[in-house]
């Protein structure tokens, strides 16, 4: 691959968050785009960009990595879906869903593009968490997930404050920190954030915020 190419992929070098409450998840990610290399070097911020994406009525997700191959997958995976539930005759799980996202993710990998998700969704009364990582793995998160180039920095926040009681309106609070957390010390992380929790009932849109910047 040609080197300036690779130098002006948009990444969503970032911070993305996923939390298990008592009640149900929150979902949270920052707004900042930026220009970097395949190595995760920053070069500038190409601003505002939407990380929480809706797949469908009952799933939303978070992007990070190549801006561009994470959309990609997710209009690939929503054909293949729609294709596999027409020919037999139902809807697709969660978990099968899931599953095809770490599919697609090691297939990106291979061919040397990066990207990740963290996947929350409402099925049968119940709600669900899960991780897909760059090279495909999948695995259903029971307590909080933390993703992108931010996510070392506030670690140490959630490894104190979260706790398995823990109610959708702390778990909200607790993403607020995380993020302006991680967007003072992380150069890809930053400009806002949008928070959204998900119930057996309901997806929702909680806070979509863009700082002022002086």
């Amino acid at each position: 691959m040609d080197n300036n190419f690779e130098k002006n992929f948009l990444k969503t070098g970032t911070t993305t968050i996923g939390i298990v409450c008592k009640d149900g998840i929150v979902l949270a990610a920052d707004k900042q785009g930026s220009y970097g290399d395949s190595q995760g070097g920053v070069h500038y911020i190409a601003g505002e960009m939407k990380k929480v994406r809706s797949f469908n009525d009952d799933i939303i997700l978070t992007i990070a990595g190549t801006a561009s191959l994470a959309l990609k997958a997710i209009s690939q995976i929503k054909a293949e879906i729609k294709l596999k539930e027409l020919r037999e005759k139902r809807k697709a799980t969660l978990k099968e869903i899931s599953s095809l996202f770490s599919l697609v993710a090691l297939q990106m990998l291979q061919s040397g593009g990066v990207v990740s998700f963290i996947i929350a969704g409402k099925e049968k009364n119940k709600t669900h968490l899960y991780e897909v990582t760059p090279d495909g793995m999948l695995e259903e998160i029971d307590n909080y997930k933390l993703s992108g180039s931010g996510s070392s920095h506030i670690n140490p926040i959630f490894d104190t404050e979260y706790t398995k009681d823990i109610t959708l309106k702390q778990g909200i609070e607790l993403a607020k920190r995380g993020i302006r957390g991680s967007s003072g010390r992380d150069p890809a992380s930053g400009i806002g954030y949008e928070i959204w929790t998900i119930t057996k009932d309901e997806i929702k849109q909680i806070e979509n915020k863009v700082w002022k910047l002086d």
